[in-house]
């Protein structure tokens, strides 16, 4: 892969500018050009509503960067104007924190940073690092475009393009060929995931049809869950190579495998074929290159379909902040154990939702930044991507080799692919390191080192609770709070657990209630909030801890329920407050 030149070289380049007044305070532009720029643009479109001052502002810290709007994408583009939006709502949290007027070295080289990356980002020469897929052999690019969010609808019934919004298409097709020049050779999409794999094999035929590429020259994963009988799981099968259009599929992936009876669909399907010989009939067609699975499942789960050497690699959460519902789950925790387990076979590993799922770090909090970008540092969504591909380092016995971005928009790739492109540079794994310390004395912080170490040891998971009170991942969010100031990530994560208790049959057992749901469903979003007096099973479900610990564990999931419920009405701690949205637009699926 290209390499950028020098950091130290990139970031000289920034005009000087006029000295500005502000509040009584006299700034000299020549020792703190940008943050001169960025406070007159902040105070100046003061009246703007926010789209139109978020481009006001990017522009003005362009410039001041030493980079003219043409730079940022074509004119009149969405790339330009999203990479405007962006760069002005990052470049804006950071004066608006600190406080108008004021103004030192610690932000002027915040900014620098900023600046730095949008430099990088505008000048064409990012290209993504490719390593090879476990015992697939294959080179898989460290960014994977996914395909959850550029899609039209979630809906099942758009399955022909002349039901498709062309403005959609338009978009997902400038995507793919920006997913291209970056270097991204992987695409992931699922037969669960709406139109979306009509849209993306429309979308590629025309691209194999102008010649821009083979299709030799990119990888193709879809995935698809498994079904009751074997003859429905036949007909989605055919399904999805009708719809993707291709002749063969890189990587085929049995699709949320979350509960333990998916399992015995898969092998001990009883009298009905197992799901998994049906795969290999298509495999050995050579309709499908390589099997995987991905998964929501418990680490315990999750190892059993790794162990059953059926698969080739795996897609599941694993991020430096949590392992989303596997959080506290596990000898580790977390999925590090399956992570060290699919190392050990030689099993390609793929990231879910890393920026999503992995704490949102698209739309992290003050404090999250201020703990990332300290001292020099990166953007929480270049450490979250950074951690993942210095995996091996922290831990030589469990590598990760690709993590998905589901892009809505072409520039949802710039700060993935920006941050892989420098992610082997002499010096990166030290900065990665140095922000990987600081998260770890701010999580010590909460409760001590022990607690840090050891919070999870003990709590029974979801399945392991009468109520199926999900107190693992409760205590995680209350970690994540504490720590690092992550309150709109938990909010969104609890508000799944509390739907779950209010559609909650009492004179139903959990399994009864799990059936009335929809188990497919369910596996992806499993679990209950612990409320008193509701499905209350505490005192039995963690009699086996010590007194000292259960009340931890109590006033840790009191305290979320406060500021994460929807009735609680405490105030969240300083920091928790959102610094900035790198989502320029709404994604038409969410519309």
């Amino acid at each position: 892969a290209a390499r950028p030149t020098d950091r130290r070289h990139r970031q000289s380049a920034c005009p000087r500018e006029k000295s500005i007044i502000m509040e009584g305070n006299k700034i000299k532009a020549s020792d703190y050009p940008l943050s001169a720029s960025v406070h007159a643009a902040v105070e100046a479109t003061s009246g703007l509503p926010p789209p139109e001052r978020d481009v006001a502002i990017g522009l003005a810290f362009a410039s001041a960067a030493g980079l003219p709007r043409s730079a940022l994408g074509p004119p009149g583009s969405t790339l330009s104007s999203d990479r405007a939006t962006k760069a002005g709502r990052s470049a804006a949290d950071l004066i608006e924190e600190q406080g108008v007027g004021r103004n030192d070295g610690a932000l002027e080289a915040r900014l620098g940073s900023c600046a730095e990356g949008l430099r990088l980002i505008a000048s064409g020469d990012v290209q993504v690092p490719r390593v090879r897929f476990g015992g697939t052999g294959r080179q898989v690019s460290i960014v994977t475009c996914g395909g959850m969010r550029l899609q039209q609808t979630w809906a099942q019934d758009k399955n022909s393009m002349d039901m498709i919004n062309a403005d959609c298409q338009s978009n997902l097709v400038e995507i793919i060929r920006h997913a291209l020049s970056l270097g991204i050779n992987h695409f992931e999409t699922a037969r669960g995931y709406g139109c979306s794999e009509t849209q993306y094999g429309a979308a590629f035929r025309e691209i194999f049809a102008s010649g821009e590429i083979r299709r030799e020259d990119i990888l193709i994963q879809t995935k698809l869950n498994p079904t009751p009988t074997a003859a429905e799981f036949r007909r989605n099968m055919e399904d999805c190579f009708e719809r993707l259009g291709l002749q063969y599929i890189d990587f085929f992936s049995m699709h949320g495998l979350n509960l333990d009876y998916q399992y015995d669909l898969c092998f001990n399907n009883g009298d009905d074929e197992n799901l998994i010989d049906i795969v290999r009939e298509y495999i050995a067609a050579g309709k499908i290159r390589h099997l995987g699975f991905s998964t929501h499942g418990q680490p315990d789960l999750i190892r059993r379909f790794i162990e059953s050497g059926a698969f080739e690699y795996v897609n599941m959460h694993y991020h430096y902040f949590g392992s989303y519902t596997a959080s506290g789950g596990g000898p580790t925790g977390s999925n590090l154990s399956n992570i060290r387990l699919c190392k050990e076979r030689d099993m390609g590993v793929f990231i879910i939702s890393p920026y999503d799922k992995g704490g949102r770090l698209y739309a992290p909090s003050r404090r999250l930044r201020d703990l990332t970008t300290a001292k020099g540092g990166m953007e929480p969504m270049a450490f979250g991507s950074q951690w993942l591909w210095h995996h091996a380092d922290f831990y030589p016995d469990a590598a990760v080799h690709t993590i998905v971005c589901g892009a809505a928009r072409a520039s949802d790739l710039d700060e993935p692919c920006a941050a892989a492109h420098g992610a082997f540079e002499v010096g990166a794994l030290a900065e990665v390191r140095a922000v990987a310390e600081r998260m770890d004395v701010a999580l010590t912080n909460v409760g001590g080192a022990e607690w840090a170490e050891k919070w999870h040891v003990g709590l029974p998971s979801w399945f392991e609770s009468k109520t199926g009170s999900f107190y693992t991942q409760t205590v995680w969010l209350y970690n994540v709070i504490k720590a690092y100031g992550m309150l709109d990530f938990a909010k969104e994560r609890y508000s799944i657990l509390e739907s779950n208790v209010a559609k909650l049959d009492p004179d139903l057992t959990l399994e009864e209630n799990m059936k009335k749901w929809g188990l497919v469903g369910y596996g992806y979003m499993p679990g209950l909030a612990y409320i008193p007096g509701r499905n209350d099973s505490f005192e039995e479900d963690l009699s086996a801890l010590p007194v000292e610990q259960k009340e931890k564990i109590r006033a840790a999931c009191n305290f979320v329920r406060s500021v994460c419920g929807k009735d609680g009405q405490a105030k969240p701690d300083a920091g928790c407050e959102m610094a900035y949205d790198m989502r320029p637009w709404t994604a038409f699926p969410e519309r």
